[in-house]
C-alpha cells in the first residue's frame, strides 16, 4: 500500500528542521498529547490521514476522543455496516447510555470499546475465553466470519455453544452472543490494521497541531490537483495562516513557510518557469543573498536558464511585486513608436551587463574598471485592473491567489442581497 501521507510527514519534518532547527522523531511523539486530541474534538481534521471526511468530522465532534483507543475504534467503525454502531459508541463513551455486557467475563475484552464488539481480535479472544477455543480454532472462526463461510460457521456454532455450557455459561445468552457475532461478522475489522492507520493519522494530526504552517505546506506540496490545492489553501486561511503568492526572494521550489509563518507559493508550480530556471534563481539567491531589484536579478541570473518565458511567468504571477518601483503591467507595456516591452529592455540590459563583465574579466588590463552600464528607464503605465491581474495570475499558477474576481463587488454582494 503506497501512502502519500508518509511523503507528507517526511516533507513536513524537513520544513520544521529548516525553519525551527528542531529534529522530531515522529515515532517517539507522545500518544497522549492533549492539544492533538483537542484538534480531533473540534473535528478540524482536513489534510490529516483517514479522519478528514465530513461525516467523520461530525462523529469526532460528538465523540470527543481523548485517548488513542478511541481513534482506533472510530477508524474501524467508520465504514459501511459498523457505522450503525457509532451513535451507541458515542453515547456510551459520553456516559449517556449504560455499558452492559452479556456475561461478566466479557468486560475485560470489550471494555476499551464500551461493550460493543468492534474488532475481529475481540471475537477471537472471547471464543477462547467463553468456549475454550484453541488459538487455531479462534483464527478459523475469524476467517469463516470474514469470508461468510456459512457451513464452517454452522459447525463452529455447535462447538461454541458446547464449550460455553462446559464453562457454566447460560446457553440462551451464548446463542444471543453468537447471533450478534454473525450479524457483525461480515464487516468486523482487524484491530492491528486499524491501529496502524490510527497511528499514522495521529502523527499527521500532531504535526498539524504543533507546526501548522509547515504541515500544511507539505500537504499542499503533495496535492496533485488544482481542486485539492484550492481546498487546502482555504483550510490554511480558516486556520489563520496567510497563503501568499510567489515571491522571488521568499519562495522555495515548492510551497514553503516564510519568516512570518505564512505559506509561499513555490516557483516550480508556475507554468512556463522551467526546472533549470528555478534551480538557478534559488542557487544564486542562496550564494549571494536576496535580489535588490529586477536589475540586480537580471545581472545575476543565467539567462540561458532564466529565459524570457520564465521571466514573463514570474512577472505575471506577482513574483516581482517585492520590487515596488514597477507594477506588473509595466513589464509588458509597449509605448507608441517603441517596439520593446519593459521586460525586453530589462533582458537586453542584463545581456549587455553580463557580456561587458565577461570581456572585462578576460582583459589583460584587468585593473581597468568595467564600463558603467545604466539600467533602462521603464515607461510608466496604469496597473492592470483586478480582473486582468487575476486572469494572468491564474494563467501561470492555475488559481487566484492575490484576490478574487468578485472582490470589487463585495459591498453589493453584502448589502443588496444578490444571489
Amino acid at each position: 500500500l503506497g501512502l502519500k501521507t508518509l511523503s507528507i510527514i517526511r516533507n513536513a519534518l524537513e520544513l520544521i528542521q529548516q525553519n525551527h532547527g528542531v529534529t522530531i522523531d515522529i515515532d517517539a511523539i507522545p500518544l497522549d498529547d492533549a492539544a492533538t486530541y483537542e484538534l480531533y474534538q473540534r473535528g478540524e481534521t482536513n489534510g490529516t490521514f483517514q479522519f478528514e471526511s465530513v461525516g467523520m468530522q461530525k462523529y469526532l465532534r460528538d465523540l470527543k476522543p481523548d485517548k488513542f483507543d478511541d481513534l482506533i475504534a472510530m477508524n474501524a467503525l467508520y465504514r459501511p455496516g459498523p457505522m450503525e454502531y457509532i451513535p451507541n459508541f458515542v453515547r456510551r463513551k459520553n456516559g449517556m447510555e449504560t455499558v452492559k455486557y452479556d456475561l461478566p467475563e466479557m468486560e475485560e475484552i470489550l471494555k476499551e470499546t464500551y461493550g460493543i464488539t468492534v474488532y475481529q481480535e475481540q471475537v477471537m479472544l472471547l471464543s477462547q475465553r467463553l468456549a475454550g477455543f484453541s488459538k487455531g480454532d479462534a483464527d478459523t472462526l475469524r476467517k469463516a466470519m470474514g469470508k461468510k463461510q456459512k457451513a464452517v460457521l454452522d459447525k463452529m456454532k455447535a462447538q461454541f455453544v458446547e464449550g460455553c455450557a462446559r464453562n457454566g455459561h447460560d446457553p440462551k445468552i451464548c446463542e444471543k452472543i453468537w447471533t450478534d457475532w454473525e450479524a457483525f461478522a461480515s464487516y468486523a475489522f482487524n484491530k492491528s490494521h486499524s491501529t496502524c492507520y490510527a497511528y499514522v493519522a495521529f502523527q499527521t494530526a500532531y504535526l498539524k497541531t504543533h507546526y501548522p504552517s509547515e504541515y500544511m505546506s507539505a500537504v499542499l506540496n503533495n496535492a496533485n490537483s488544482i481542486d485539492k490545492i484550492t481546498f487546502f489553501m482555504e483550510e490554511c486561511r480558516r486556520m489563520g495562516i496567510a497563503v501568499l503568492g510567489p515571491d522571488i526572494n521568499e519562495s522555495q521550489k515548492g510551497f514553503a513557510v516564510n519568516k512570518k509563518g505564512g505559506i509561499r507559493f513555490g516557483l516550480a508550480g508556475l507554468k512556463g518557469v522551467g526546472e533549470a530556471a528555478v534551480e538557478n534563481i534559488l542557487e544564486e539567491r542562496k550564494n549571494n543573498g536576496s535580489y535588490a531589484s529586477i536589475y540586480d536579478l537580471i545581472r545575476r541570473v543565467n539567462q540561458r536558464s532564466v529565459n524570457k518565458k520564465s521571466l514573463e511567468s514570474l512577472a505575471m504571477s506577482g513574483a516581482f511585486d517585492c520590487f515596488t518601483d514597477l507594477n506588473r503591467a509595466q513589464y509588458f507595456f509597449k509605448p507608441e513608436k517603441d517596439f520593446t516591452t519593459g521586460l525586453e529592455k530589462i533582458i537586453r540590459f542584463g545581456n549587455q551587463y553580463q557580456s561587458a563583465t565577461t570581456q572585462s574579466a578576460g582583459s589583460l588590463f584587468d585593473e581597468i574598471a568595467m564600463p558603467e552600464i545604466a539600467s533602462p528607464k521603464i515607461p510608466f503605465c496604469e496597473p492592470w485592473s483586478l480582473t486582468e491581474k487575476l486572469e494572468k495570475e491564474r494563467e501561470v499558477t492555475g488559481i487566484y491567489i492575490s484576490g478574487h474576481p468578485l472582490d470589487n463587488y463585495r459591498f453589493e454582494l453584502k448589502h443588496y442581497k444578490i444571489t
